[in-house]
Order: structure tokens, then sequence, then C-alpha cells
């Protein structure tokens, strides 16, 4: 048994003073030290799929292909990789799951450091793009920067890799970070390390950028309201000098910058009209008869930035995980949510107002049941949820994991074989929109799985309103449990914390669910401005060397 120390550093969530990330929260983390990474190598590159991007249309529009296309990116991240060392006293097999082996805070701390000392003091100062040999050659040394270590003689580390001999040992060799990043999500944030000095030394991002208008878009949607209700759709980004016309055979009303916003157009019958710039939204009401229609919109939009905070935007390969790990200790034990058909109408309905809670009753699962990892310091963790972020779609795939006792039921139901072992007792959901494009509520799963369906109807919000998908252990902030993860990273690389968003109707209407801007700054990532603080990291060092020659 290991008994190398760590330090812990309790992480706190959205709801503290100064928090450790905007929409998740983790129970504990330890950084991934420089002898981990000798063990682990170089972090294994996601695989992306390339053919995702044409099918984007078709996942937004079917629950089906979606958890499809969800199931195939987590046997990716899940997929077993081989450790770049030996272990003497281990039996095998010597893997870590892929993602257990991306980089976390520290590695990008050093990578940076080794890349950007050795530059000459001009383009330091400049703030300079660093060379791709010289990026590329910092990850490669990073396994071996404890090799440079006076403490870690040879000695100490024969014995550090002699006493790892039981697989929980193994699996701690990852660690316990909170935020990973695959190599392609890495390599991009420190490349982009003076756009984001930039962005943290100048104004707040807007929420809207106007610029040169593009081609016009014209978008066709089916409207079916009962009497007395309405439905919104937009937001739609409008140039300046540019126009919006709506058109249905219903009442319209569109509106400035929110859907309670000011008026701009009234019509009943005939198209309504409102000029640019400026962000507007449509909403179609019924009397007193129901309503069967089709919303015409024709809209003109700007050439807006896309990732003014980054050098452009992430690759197709990048992925991100978020992980919350729980004690497996000292009588811990992990609470249990319900997320059937039954538990999601009951938090919908109940007094928490949309919040999943403290959980109903506990469980206490062992290391078959649940990923669990022994720390450098001889402590037991076991891994109770992980998001994952993919970049395969213009707004990433969001997929979430979550422990359950009953993983084959509603959210576990469809569950391929290619997911084994101890992950099969993962439920997962999945979005790609803002918006849910799907018409049927039970996502095509009424046949073969009764039970996905009815939990899939029971959060269904009619095709066109805000999608969903929410981690029961994850979450925070109140109103948690109606949330679809695009909406709150959508405001990634500005000051917004998780109560902000879900607390704000009127400016994020939905618990922050809708598309509210066009100018996404970080590309959607938490972890320049949140989270790990990556910009005023890279900002602290690059201030640090301005003196130096």
């Amino acid at each position: 048994m290991r008994r190398v120390l760590a330090a812990v550093v309790i992480v706190g969530g959205c709801s503290d003073p100064d928090p450790a990330d905007r929409c998740e929260v983790v129970s504990r983390t330890f950084a991934l030290t420089a002898e981990e990474r000798k063990l682990v190598g170089e972090a294994s590159p996601y695989p992306a799929d390339p053919t995702l991007r044409a099918r984007g249309d078709a996942l937004d529009r079917s629950q089906r292909l979606r958890r499809d296309a969800a199931w195939d990116a987590v046997a990716r991240v899940l997929e077993p990789v081989p450790l770049a060392e030996d272990l003497p006293l281990h039996p095998g097999p010597e893997t870590l799951p892929r993602w257990h082996t991306w980089y976390g805070r520290d590695d990008l701390t050093r990578v940076f450091q080794h890349a950007f000392r050795p530059l000459p003091q001009a383009l330091r100062l400049a703030r300079g793009p660093i060379p791709d040999d010289e990026l590329d050659a910092a990850f490669a040394w990073n396994p071996r920067a404890v090799e440079e270590l006076a403490s870690w003689p040879e000695q100490r580390w024969l014995d550090y890799v002699a006493s790892l001999d039981t697989q929980v040992e193994v699996d701690g060799v990852g660690d316990l970070q909170r935020v990973q990043y695959a190599p392609g999500a890495a390599r991009h944030l420190l490349a982009s390390y003076s756009d984001q000095i930039a962005c943290l030394e100048g104004a707040p991002p807007d929420a809207f950028v106007d610029g040169a208008p593009v081609q016009p878009v014209l978008t066709r949607a089916p409207v079916t309201l009962a009497a007395c209700e309405e439905r919104v759709y937009g937001p739609y980004f409008i140039a300046t000098g540019e126009r919006l016309a709506a058109y249905a055979n219903a009442k319209l009303l569109v509106s400035r910058d929110t859907p309670d916003g000011d008026v701009a157009c009234v019509a009943d019958g005939y198209p309504c009209e409102a000029e640019g710039p400026g962000t507007l939204w449509v909403t179609v009401s019924a009397d007193g008869a129901p309503v069967d229609t089709e919303l015409v919109v024709e809209h003109t939009a700007p050439d807006a930035p896309w990732a003014g905070c980054l050098d452009g935007r992430f690759p197709t390969d990048a992925a991100v995980v978020k992980a919350d790990w729980r004690r497996a200790e000292l009588g811990r034990e992990v609470p249990l949510h319900d997320t059937s058909a039954a538990g999601l109408a009951a938090i919908a309905a109940g007094t928490d107002d949309g919040d999943w809670g403290g959980g109903a009753g506990t469980a206490d699962p062992g290391a078959d049941d649940i990923y669990t990892i022994v720390s450098e310091g001889g402590d037991r963790f076991r891994l109770v949820a992980l998001h994952v972020m993919t970049r395969e779609l213009d707004h990433w795939l969001w997929t979430t994991l979550w422990w359950s006792p009953d993983p084959d039921t509603d959210f576990g139901a469809d569950r391929p074989d290619a997911i084994a072992g101890v992950w099969r007792n993962y439920k997962m959901c999945a979005t790609t929109a803002f918006a849910e494009g799907d018409p049927d509520p039970t996502g095509g799963f009424g046949a073969d799985h009764p039970d996905l369906a009815a939990a899939l109807t029971a959060v269904h919000p009619g095709a066109g309103g805000p999608s969903w998908c929410s981690n029961p252990y994850l979450e925070v902030g109140h109103g948690n449990a109606s949330t679809n993860c695009v909406g709150c990273h959508q405001h990634g690389g500005t000051s917004l914390t998780a109560e902000e968003i879900l607390a704000s109707p009127d400016e994020l209407p939905a618990s922050g669910r809708l598309q509210v801007r066009n100018n996404f700054p970080s590309d959607y990532s938490w972890a320049t401005t949140s989270g790990d603080f990556l910009a005023q990291m890279l900002r602290e060092e690059v201030l640090y060397w301005d003196d130096v020659p």
C-alpha cells in the first residue's frame, strides 16, 4: 500500500462566496502529481467521431439518435488505455479509462511554464504565440518532469512503483481531479494564452455582438397550441440595417433582448417585422381556440466572433470531463436520487421548486459496483458522477453520467453492451442543442424501453421548448433539476454565477436553458475564468517573467 501523502483541497459549490465552479460541485480533489504523470504518460487523445457534425441536425431532432451518439462517445471516453510504466507487483491490467489519463490544472501549469520561460524576452513581452514545436516538446517533457526533481531519487521511484499492488491503487494513479482536459482541449487552451489574458484584462464580454450581415436565413417551425397556450421561439440575432420578419396564422409578438422585453411588433394573421441590431424573440399565442399552424421567420444575423477569448474555436478532438468524487470511508454513503418518470414529476411538482435535493436514502456500493480509487494518501473515494463534453458539434455534445443502484432502468435502459464492467452501473442523459427538436416526447423508446420513454416524457417541454439534461450529483443552485448543460456553459468566459443563471428568469429564461447570446467568448468553457481559473494562472506566469531578460 502507498505511503506517499497528498494534500486535500476542499472545493466548494456555486453557492460559496468564491465558487470553485459555475455549474457543478465536487466533494474532493487531488492534483495529479509529477510522479503520477510519469506512470500515466502523455494523455490519451480523444478519438472524435468526424461524422457527427454532418449529422447534427438529425441529432437535434431525435432523442434516440442523440442518445446513441452519446453512448458511443462515452464508450470512447471510458476505453481502457495502458499506463506508460510497468508495475512489477500488480497482476494487471495496468490501464486507466481514457479520460482518467487527461490533463489537469497542474499539468497545464507545468507544461506552460516549460514552454514559455525559454522564449526570447521580446516574444514574451509581446505575448506572442508559442511555436508549435515548442509546445509539443513541453507536453512530451511533462511525463519526465519528476526525473528532474531532487526529491525523487531512483530508489524512491522504484519503491513507489512497487507499492501499487491493487486495482483501486492503479485507478488512483489518475487521482481525484475535478476537471480533466483531453490533449486537443489542453493544447488549445495553452496556445490561446495571450487571448485569455487580453480578455481577463479587458471589459466583460457582451452577450450580443454586431457585425457584417451574413446570408438571410428562412426557418419554418410547426406550431400546435392548446387554447390560451403560447410558445416562445428564438433568439434571433439581427445585424445592423437588417430586419426580422415573422408570419403565422396566429397572434405574434416580437420582443427585444428577452421574451418579456420591450415589444417591437404585434400582429395577428399578417407579417410582424422588427429592425436590428439586437436580439429578438417571437411569441406565438392561441386565444380561446387551439392553433395548428406554421411559424415562418426570415432574419439576417451578424457575422459575430465565436471564441473571442481563445485563438478560435476548440478543435474537433477537444473534450473535457468534470467529476464528482465522494469519500468511501468513515461511514460515508452515496445519496440516492430517483430519476424515473415518477421521481422527475415529483421534483417538478414538489416544494423544492425543481431542486434535486439531498436524495432519498443512501447506498454503500463497493469497488465492484462503482468506480473507486485509493489516493496517494491512502484515502478511498467513489466516482458518483461524470460530465463529458466533446467538441464534435458546433455547440458541443453534452453527456452526463451518474451512478445508480438500479442502473438498467429509465436513463440506463438503453445502455449498449460496449459500456462494460463497473460502468454498467451508470445512467446517462445527453443534449446537443438549447431547444428540444424531437416532437416525440418518448424519443421513440415507447416499444423497447418504456420506462426510459416515460422518463423522457416527464422532462419533455414540447418541440421547440428548452431541452433538458441534468445530473443529480453535479448540478447545484436553486432549480438545478431543470437545466440542460449547454445553457449554463454558453456563458463560459463571463463572470456569471450558477445562481444568477438559474434565478434570473427575466434576463435568462427557462432556468438559463435558452440561448441568449451570439458571443461565446471561451467557446462554452468555464475553465478560463472559473473553476481552474486558467486565464489568471497564465497571466501571473507571464507577468512574473516580464522583467527577466
